[in-house]
């Protein structure tokens, strides 16, 4: 799962997927020459064919997978049994993924002593609002307190959080943890790598951990150069010339942790364009948080989680022996928690829904890609058709090509017809995910609306049950709604046909992608 930076040549680990993609292929080919071949009569090969498409859809219709997801797979059983056979395989059943549940569950057990609940925390916000604290029962059982006495400060772009960042950085005197899925050269790297030079000089610890997929486009001189001053490195699922299913479980989480005093997350990667210094589509919308206090212990602990998976040595007072003191004079709490793909506990579209359903005024949603379940589709009509303003915020632009785009936009139709308010960013990117409702709630992380988020990839966000928190997000993104577009049924309709068209027919393998 973690390894050293010896990823193999970039052209091969492109080559790689294709291959095995393009064996499964062969394989079905030759299997409809085979019946074809050696059955002479029609009425058998089809029988063979139905017979075998037939006991895949079973296996997947009685599987605890996603409704959506389970009807991307039945109609690829249906049209290439062999082949999707072949992927759900490789996908599903090989030992990778189950081992790694095992080892995140075992590193989950040894935090439990160094997370507890303090009951009083818990009991204030059951007597302020019982059903948020049904929540955040919920979230402590799955090992995520709630937590008060904590300062949060919002970022309304990624720009200004990295310039406190990096404040925050320079003040580091134990250790410094930082977790990011993109890294990519530029300035913003530049200036990490030139604190981080001085600071390991200071005697204070840094762990840097990466996610595998930057094989593709971070050159190992950077990382060398991490290495040579001092900076212990590690890739989280490198993506390498085996078989396993782990590489489409990816570490998609943002986390920075400074002396178990500091700590930031947020939409916003190590690179560039997050911070606007060059502009590859448009401006670039992001989010983020800073905590200071309590609640920072939970983010320690989450890149411990994945940082030791594969060590069984117990670090956690090391890290957890300082702490900064906080005191808030209103009543405010926090919650951070992560997910991981590897249960069926689906923590962040969970946490989204319930604050959906919970919604009595109104909720925004900012999110840059949307590929969404029937539950979650379910949440969002149903909120807008009992009066609740919903209100979902989407780039006007992709950054992934036009498919991404497409697919999102072939739920407007149906969310706008029930009341559901969709617009779209037009000066450039939001890479946000934020909500906020009704001047009392408000999450920020790293979760996107879409399968990958909610389903594949290793994610974190921070719950927040502050009024004075939730009145800032909700007046940012109030002036936001200035610059976008709002999608009517008469704009829907104006868009191109064909892509149109093509966004309906993609979101039936959505799920897969």
């Amino acid at each position: 799962m973690f390894e050293k930076d010896n990823a193999p040549p970039k052209a091969r680990l492109k080559i790689i997927p294709v291959l095995v993609m393009a064996s499964f292929i062969i394989i079905q080919i030759l299997a409809i020459f085979l019946l074809l071949r050696y059955f002479q009569f029609i009425e058998i090969t089809i029988s063979s064919w139905l017979v075998v498409s037939l006991a895949f859809a079973v296996c997947i219709v009685n599987t605890d997978e996603d409704s959506n997801i389970r009807i991307s797979w039945v109609l690829l059983a249906l049209v290439f049994p062999v082949f999707g056979l072949l992927l759900y395989i490789f996908l599903h059943l090989l030992p990778g993924r189950r081992a790694v549940s095992r080892l995140i569950e075992r590193r989950k057990e040894i935090a439990k002593p160094y997370n507890l609940q303090n009951e009083e925390v818990l009991n204030h916000l059951g007597q302020l609002d019982i059903r948020k604290k049904q929540t955040a029962d919920y979230l402590y059982n799955l090992g995520f307190p709630v937590f008060s006495n904590t300062d949060v400060k919002y970022y309304e772009l990624g720009e200004h959080l990295f310039e406190d960042l990096f404040k925050d950085l320079e003040k580091a005197e134990d250790y410094i943890f930082m977790e990011f899925f993109i890294v990519s050269p530029g300035q913003i790297l530049d200036r990490v790598i030139e604190i981080f030079t001085k600071k390991v000089k200071e005697g204070v610890r840094v762990k840097f951990l990466y996610d595998g997929t930057n094989a593709f486009f971070l050159p190992k001189s950077v990382i060398k150069r991490l290495q040579e001053t001092g900076v212990e490195c590690k890739v989280y699922s490198p993506v390498n010339g085996f078989l396993t299913t782990v590489h489409n479980n990816r570490d998609h989480r943002k986390i920075l942790v400074i002396d178990n005093k500091v700590a930031y997350t947020g939409g916003v990667n190590l690179a560039d364009e997050y911070a606007n210094i060059y502009q590859r589509f448009g401006h670039w919308l992001d989010t983020g948080v800073r905590l200071e206090g309590e609640a920072v212990k939970s983010m320690t602990l989450m890149v411990i989680e994945l940082w030791n998976l594969r060590n069984d040595s117990d670090t956690h007072p090391d890290y957890l022996k300082a702490s900064s003191s906080v005191k808030v004079d209103r009543p405010s709490f926090c919650i951070p928690f992560s997910e991981n793909p590897h249960d069926k506990d689906w923590v962040g579209e969970t946490v989204y829904i319930d604050i959906i359903n919970k919604a009595k005024d109104y909720v925004y949603i900012a999110t840059p890609y949307f590929t969404i379940s029937e539950r979650m589709a379910g949440a969002l009509k149903m909120a807008a058709e009992m009066g609740v303003d919903v209100r979902l915020i989407f780039p006007h632009k992709g950054d992934h090509g036009c498919f991404p785009l497409m697919v999102g936009r072939s739920y407007y139709k149906e969310l706008s017809e029930r009341g559901v308010k969709i617009y779209e960013y037009e000066p450039g990117f939001v890479h946000a995910k934020t909500l906020v409702s009704d001047d009392t709630t408000s999450l920020v992380g790293t979760i996107n609306m879409d399968y990958r988020s909610f389903h594949l990839h290793h994610e974190n966000a921070v719950l927040f049950y502050d009024k004075v928190l939730a009145k800032r997000i909700k007046d940012h993104w109030d002036r936001v709604l200035e610059s976008c577009m709002f999608i009517s049924r008469e704009k829907y309709r104006s868009f191109n046909l064909l892509s149109r068209i093509t966004g309906r027919v993609l979101r039936l393998f959505a799920p897969l992608m």
